[in-house]
């Protein structure tokens, strides 16, 4: 399900999805139109609103603000109430990197999400679905003036009692170098669709946001990466992670 925030010059707007009845949500995508690099996806956290399963999504913009108009759009993936199904959330504080994780202990991870606190940014998230069967959250502070610290991660693992059926990972990375914006895409293998999509900015990132984790079709996905209003001058890569199932 796929839904739109209204298109202003609100500092954040909130998208409430709702799972049918039935089916609970085990995370989604998200992506901003307008007020590029400067504003970020806060939020992208499957939970319980009101009694009813629903995926949350928060943009915002930076400290320093963005006196245009822009929106956000979301998209909630829900299933079927799987065995065993939990949420479970893991919490960090720090003034400069927050690095969470949240495992599935005796489990195995289906989905995931996040929470960043105001004027921080999510530089990574997504899902191991190897040995390591967790969820992963990289957080660091807006270096636009004004940013408030210690900044806050709270990283969501979706937990079930087994894997999805044919479950897999696929990933790809954009160029490392100064251009921007950096988008990249991934497509899941044939006969599979997507169930999760996580996203990264790495080598020198401090001046770089994720805009876009975007679920494009059923098996692709694109996360682009925008510098902030201040530049990159330096190298910097965006890096799409992909995790489809049957």
């Amino acid at each position: 399900m796929t839904s739109t925030s209204a298109t202003d010059s609100s500092a954040a707007k909130t998208v409430v999805l709702y799972c049918p009845t039935g089916t609970v949500s085990i995370g989604g995508g998200a992506y901003l139109t307008g007020a590029l690099g400067q504003a970020t996806i806060r939020q992208i956290t499957p939970t319980t609103v009101l009694g009813r399963n629903a995926l949350v999504v928060i943009g915002a913009e930076d400290s320093d603000g963005y006196s245009g108009t822009w929106h956000v759009t979301a998209t909630n993936v829900c299933i079927p109430i799987p065995a065993g199904f939990r949420y479970v959330r893991v919490t960090a504080s720090d003034p400069s990197l927050v690095w969470a994780t949240a495992e599935c202990a005796g489990q195995r991870i289906i989905g995931s999400g996040y929470t960043v606190s105001p004027t921080a940014k999510a530089m990574a998230t997504g899902i191991e679905i190897d040995v390591r069967n967790r969820a992963y959250l990289s957080v660091e502070p807006s270096n636009v003036p004004g940013a408030v610290t210690p900044i806050t991660g709270t990283v969501t693992a979706v937990c079930a009692d087994s894997g999805l059926p044919g479950m897999v990972q696929t990933s790809a990375s954009t160029p490392q170098d100064s251009s921007n914006p950096q988008t990249v895409t991934v497509t899941c293998p044939a006969g599979t669709q997507i169930i999760h999509i996580g996203g990264d900015l790495w080598r020198v990132r401090g001046h770089s946001v994720i805009d876009d984790f975007r679920i494009i079709q059923p098996d692709k996905v694109a996360v682009t990466g925008y510098e902030d209003e201040l530049g990159n001058p330096d190298v910097w890569a965006t890096e799409a992670y992909a995790t489809c199932a049957t």
